[in-house]
């Protein structure tokens, strides 16, 4: 802060968004690929988790894929530091992206915890896996409560080629409780 002005510096990341190459392409990792790029993405979540924050905007354009091929999380702009708590209402801006937002993120003063991101990084992987941007979570909670089946196809068993319970983690990061 100086100025009475916030200001942020950031490193310079070259590398292209993980959206523009999904676009690209239906298939754009390796099985292999993909379990090192969650398990580096879950471990930088991790990290901003036990530093107390939850970054609220987690999907595919908002990580990069630098040169050797690693990921790296941007744009904290919707982030909040003060999750004390587990789970804690936030207020101020609000980030939603059809298809990897939670459910909570559509609702002004509903609760967001780590599990809030988890169900996005979740919803980026199942779209880095199959190709395709999962249902809105607004959308699949009213087929469910229509009595109708969850329109959310699930990766377990579609997709080989990825370590036992692997595929089914995403799947329970996404599932609505």
């Amino acid at each position: 802060e100086d100025n009475d002005t916030a200001y942020m510096a950031i490193d310079h990341i070259d590398g292209k968004d993980l959206g523009a190459i999904l676009n690209s392409t239906d298939r754009a990792f390796t099985p292999d690929q993909v379990v090192v790029l969650l398990k580096k993405m879950l471990s930088a979540v991790d990290f901003i988790h036990q530093a107390g924050i939850l970054h609220r905007d987690i999907s595919p354009d908002n990580i990069l894929i630098d040169p050797n091929g690693n990921p790296v999380l941007i744009d904290f702009g919707a982030a909040s530091e003060q999750i004390a708590r587990a789970t804690r209402v936030l207020t101020g801006r609000r980030v939603v992206k059809d298809g990897y937002s939670p459910q909570e993120f559509y609702l002004t003063g509903a609760e967001q915890g780590a599990s809030s991101d988890l169900y996005a990084l979740g919803a980026t992987f199942h779209h880095v896996i199959s190709g395709k941007v999962p249902p809105e979570s607004q959308r699949r909670l009213a087929r469910i409560a229509e009595g109708e089946p969850d329109p959310y196809q699930p990766l377990a068993g579609r997709f080989p080629g990825y370590p036992p319970g692997f595929l089914e983690a995403i799947d329970q990061a996404v599932e609505h409780t």
